[in-house]
């Protein structure tokens, strides 16, 4: 898949480099950045109350321990296979051959509602998928993150 224009010209969207050097010591069965990112978020926080839609550039990666994936310098997910302490509401990831997928219910921000679904658009091939530990994987998302997804101070 192309890049996104910001990651051709200015490499936003690129993988901070602290991120990349972890998990450049596992095993990386997939990686990508400069991919298109559409984040949906519908809800409210405060100050905003609604529907948006965002284009963004990005980057993720899977490896044998984890899948972390970033938006510009912020990391959205870093979720690894063996985490057993999930909160009330945790996010969902699935891998598919389309990319990543990510739903998470905003109310884990207690000043929020709704949901933001975000999808990193990549090109994940059969022997990727079949390498994958798991598809699909629950985690605790950052709930700070949450206004800032909606367009507000958190």
């Amino acid at each position: 898949m192309s890049k996104t224009l910001r990651y051709r010209m200015f490499k936003v969207g690129a993988m901070p480099q602290a991120l990349r050097d972890e998990i450049d010591r596992e095993q990386v069965i997939f990686f990508d950045e400069g991919v298109a990112v559409t984040v949906r978020r519908k809800g409210t926080a405060p100050g905003f109350s609604g529907s948006a839609t965002g284009k963004f550039s990005g980057a993720f990666a899977i490896t044998d321990r984890r899948i972390v994936a970033t938006i510009s310098n912020t990391t959205m997910v870093d979720a690894a296979y063996n985490s057993h302490e999930l909160g009330e509401k945790p996010a969902t990831i699935s891998v598919k051959e389309d990319g990543l997928h990510v739903h998470v219910d905003a109310s884990v921000n207690p000043r929020c509602t709704g949901e933001i679904v975000m999808h990193f658009d990549a090109e994940v091939t059969p022997p990727q998928l079949d390498q994958t530990p798991q598809r699909e994987l629950k985690f605790n998302f950052a709930p700070e993150l949450v206004p800032k997804i909606f367009g507000v101070p958190g």
